[in-house]
């Protein structure tokens, strides 16, 4: 095994760990799933755009679930599915623009992510227009903060309206970023890395829904978590950017390069 191999190695193994600190050392509570919000999404990023995606992959998977397997055992393994795909997403569209295709086909794969976000929140937001209504008493012992059905549809529209401000300005506010960034300092501002990012969070969103649904026999209350795991997806890019940045400008680098 070659040197350059044997570092990556140790790197990655420090990232799993660090991935599994950083979500277990900070937890929000977030209601309706009862999941939480974390900083564990920035060191995935840091690991998947430093080693590469498929060392990102395993710390973002082997992290992130032995870290549910603590306090939340029965999404270990949903977790384990999702965060192995989010290290490998934002690892691969972030890699060096410079191999051949690798800057189409990380545009490509992002707009095609921006569209199906677009159309995905889209379709959440009139399913819970459509199917929470002065008859959803079912719903009432299953979401916190609706006591009764006024309640409910009051949460249920202030849900709709964060989930059309999401379709709209994530991704939009991201790309412009991106591209500014990119434009004031081409070597610190990547625009793959940050459209990585946008992917493997919008995948992380995605992924946590359908589970959720899944586990809960429901697709209808684990929309009220889409919002809190935007912003953790959020939180864990700004951080794990700056990071990043950071790491850029220190001898680190070339232990890893």
């Amino acid at each position: 095994m070659d040197r350059k191999k044997t570092r990556k190695l140790i790197f990655c193994a420090l990232m799993i760990a660090l991935v599994f600190v950083s979500t277990r050392s900070i937890q929000i509570p977030i209601p309706f799933t009862q999941g939480y919000i974390h900083a564990g999404d920035s060191m995935i990023f840091v690991a998947a755009i430093l080693l590469g995606w498929e060392y990102g992959a395993v710390a973002g998977g082997v992290g992130s679930a032995l870290a549910d397997l603590v306090s939340y055992p029965h999404w270990a393994l949903p977790t384990l599915i999702i965060k192995t795909f989010m290290g490998a997403l934002v690892g691969w569209i972030a890699k060096d623009s410079r191999e051949k295709g690798s800057k189409t086909a990380s545009i490509i794969t992002s707009i095609g992510m921006a569209s199906v976000w677009f159309g995905f929140m889209y379709l959440l937001r009139y399913k819970l227009s459509t199917m929470i209504t002065p008859k959803s008493t079912d719903l009432l012992g299953e979401i916190d903060g609706a006591e009764t059905i006024n309640q409910l549809l009051l949460l249920s529209q202030k849900v709709q309206s964060q989930l059309l401000w999401a379709a709209i300005l994530i991704p939009l506010v991201i790309l412009v970023l991106a591209f500014f960034l990119h434009k004031v300092d081409k070597e610190l501002f990547a625009v793959n890395q940050l459209l990585g990012m946008m992917v493997a969070g919008l995948w992380m969103v995605l992924g946590y829904y359908v589970a959720a649904g899944i586990m809960y026999g429901t697709f209808i209350v684990p929309i009220f978590s889409i919002p809190w795991n935007i912003v953790q997806f959020v939180m864990g890019a700004v951080i794990g950017y700056l990071i990043i940045l950071a790491l850029k400008k220190t001898p680190i680098m070339t232990y890893i390069d």
